[in-house]
């Protein structure tokens, strides 16, 4: 395989903000305006494929430190507000969805329903009640009582949960996301939540240490979506992608379009039905 040259990382700031950024993020096809819970950088994954820079430099144990509400509201409503100046949802670069996203696992995030309520609210005060709201999530905090009430939430006001499967077996799962938490648990709070509401899975694939997920790890891994879906839960969409900007870990090289339409196959193989989307 020829040498790949990424493009360097999406920052998550934007002039004096902490919490508020914007991208242009491939998965939505436009603006992505991205909420920050974590800019401690702290996370209870630790995956091949980040691009958050020093994240182990981190002291451990330091947690988070308390969020304010009226600060994250006041750097969106300032972010929506200029967006608006600029010719609002329809502009030629438009917004096409508010993300809570970041440095760290949002779902771990103790607050996240009163925030959620109120960040709603300043997104049909500014004029974007079209704008959706996405959580993309590892799904390690979605057995929490309060992120259940958050995909109501989500659901009734104009929102969705995407949630990452990027592993079929627990020792591939290992490997990629380096965490604690084991597999398990994270099918069964991504089964939980698509049987509460639909939702999307993300699936990031990538070439490690020369090679790309074995054939066995792919069909491991669309057989876990066909068990979601035969326990009732909902997908709305499968995403299939693969690197798109530097990692922090050596040798995370992305696959090519047909690797990943070979993925995506076995997806559609797996829950006929459900759209399946492959971002080279």
């Amino acid at each position: 395989m020829a040498e790949t040259h990424l493009p360097t990382l999406h920052p998550r700031a934007r002039g004096k903000n902490r919490y508020v950024y914007a991208v242009r993020a491939r998965r939505s096809g436009g603006i992505s305006v991205g909420i920050n819970l974590d800019p401690q950088k702290t996370c209870n994954f630790d995956c091949v494929y980040c691009e958050v820079i020093d994240r182990r430099e981190i002291a451990k144990g330091t947690g988070r430190p308390e969020i304010a509400i009226d600060d994250v509201a006041r750097e969106l409503a300032e972010e929506l507000e200029s967006r608006a100046r600029d010719g609002g949802p329809s502009a030629a670069d438009p917004v096409r969805d508010i993300a809570f996203a970041g440095d760290g696992e949002p779902s771990t995030y103790r607050g996240f329903l009163p925030l959620s309520r109120t960040l709603f609210d300043v997104r049909d005060a500014a004029g974007f009640h079209d704008i959706p709201f996405v959580l993309i999530t590892n799904g390690s905090g979605l057995a929490r009582e309060e992120m259940r009430e958050a995909h109501d939430l989500f659901a009734a006001r104009g929102g969705s949960f995407w949630i990452k499967l990027d592993a079929g077996t627990e020792s591939f799962y290992k490997t990629i996301a380096r965490s604690a938490i084991p597999l398990e648990r994270i099918l069964a709070n991504l089964t939980g939540a698509a049987k509460r509401h639909p939702v999307v899975v993300q699936a990031m694939f990538l070439r490690f240490r020369g090679e790309p997920p074995p054939g066995d790890e792919i069909a491991a891994w669309a057989g876990r979506l066909a068990k979601v879906v035969e326990a009732g839960g909902r997908l709305s969409l499968v995403q299939v992608y693969t690197v798109a900007r530097e990692t922090m870990e050596p040798g995370v090289l992305p696959l090519t379009k047909a690797e990943l339409e070979e993925i995506a196959g076995a997806a559609r193989a797996a829950v006929p039905g459900v759209a399946v989307e492959t971002f080279a």
